[in-house]
């Protein structure tokens, strides 16, 4: 009997708990209703831009004290993120980069650059009740397209994974990998081990930038990973274009000779499995090869996205880092011969290096500039 009553509290109290537990869930966090006569911050510790704004935003709010000021740090967690999604769609401003400010009816000033130019003007505004009023505001709109120095952009980010994704590294062991496929195997098992092995490059690739991403941020070292993956980018974007001009260089970029010992004995053993190991291998072996991009990139994604936002634009980046490797294996498994993509890959390799090394001097210049 005891036992009975035991058990029906217990579930009472369970009931209660998950019951309190979905209330609270469906609470949802609202914009102040005077949010349109203060400043609304939003930053984070973690990220360098707001790291070099914040200053000035605090001298600002310091000068003038008749302005509330409300400062939101997005790495704090809580409801903060929320709370940044509520003035998102109050504001209509489809989800602009941190640092962010929110005032009046309409006013965003997004990135270091625009908030430095323009929150002065917003907060004196303010100050003499000339906002909020949406005519008014239409002056900052203007000034956010003249100004605006967004250098994050899906396009970029898209186009870097997708030039990244054509290089002779990886199409060397994936053609070599579908010739032993060929040799013994239906145009299913094709599919199948292309699409394995692509799947673990974009496994490999993706877990050693986010935790990389993750790293920078964790540790505020974004102006010093910044300035690294800069230098790096332009060193070398330097090697790949001075090994398309010279081919008898010393030193080429490419999977290591020891690298390729280790990878030639796998190679006879074309199954999924084996696939999955040689992406896997293949990834880290490449990396001297196309990490140049991918640093570049990711010091980007420091300077201007959040946590969530970077895991979205990695994901992006690698979808299109393996496209090429895809396209490869369904040419092969629909039968093009795989001579015929080797043939392609080494005559146009001087020409890949050439393109890809001048997109690195060029990313490798905006990474230490911005």
């Amino acid at each position: 009997m005891q036992r009975s009553r035991r058990l029906v509290i217990v579930g009472v109290i369970l009931v209660y708990l998950l019951c309190g537990a979905a209330v609270q869930g469906t609470d949802t966090v609202a914009v102040p209703p005077d949010a349109d006569h203060q400043v609304t911050v939003f930053y984070s510790s973690r990220c360098s831009s707001c790291v070099q704004v914040m200053p000035v935003v605090r001298d600002i709010a310091a000068a003038h004290q008749g302005v509330r000021f409300a400062y939101h740090d997005t790495a704090s967690g809580g409801d903060v993120y929320q709370l940044y999604s509520a003035f998102d769609a109050a504001y209509g401003s489809s989800k602009p980069s941190i640092p962010v400010i929110f005032a009046g009816d309409t006013v965003v000033l997004t990135g270091e650059e625009e908030i430095r130019e323009n929150l002065e003007d917003v907060v004196v505004a303010l100050e003499h009740g000339l906002i909020p009023s949406a005519a008014y505001e239409e002056r900052w709109k203007d000034a956010a397209r003249h100004t605006s120095t967004v250098v994050l952009t899906l396009p970029l980010v898209l186009s870097a994974g997708l030039l990244d994704g054509i290089n002779p590294c990886a199409f060397t062991v994936l053609v070599f990998l579908l010739v032993g496929v060929l040799g013994a195997g239906t145009r299913g098992r094709v599919f199948a081990t292309g699409v394995a092995y692509s799947l673990a490059v974009f496994a490999v690739y993706f877990l050693a930038g986010f935790g990389l991403f993750a790293a920078v941020q964790s540790f505020e070292v974004v102006a010093l990973f910044s300035t690294a993956a800069g230098c790096i980018a332009i060193a070398v974007g330097i090697l790949q274009v001075a090994s398309a001009l010279a081919p008898d260089l010393p030193i080429r970029p490419g999977i290591p000779g020891r690298g390729k010992q280790y990878l030639a004995p796998l190679m006879q053993k074309a199954s999924v499995p084996a696939a999955c190991l040689f992406g896997v291998l293949a990834g880290i072996f490449e990396l001297p090869c196309t990490g140049g991009v991918y640093l570049a990139v990711l010091a980007i994604l420091s300077e201007h996205a959040t946590v969530a936002e970077g895991i979205l634009y990695l994901l992006a980046y690698n979808l299109m880092f393996i496209l090429p490797l895809l396209a490869i294996t369904a040419g092969i498994g629909l039968g093009i011969p795989p001579e015929r993509v080797d043939t392609w890959r080494l005559g146009h390799r001087r020409a890949l290096r050439l393109v890809i090394g001048v997109f690195l001097l060029g990313i490798g210049v905006v990474t230490l500039v911005i």
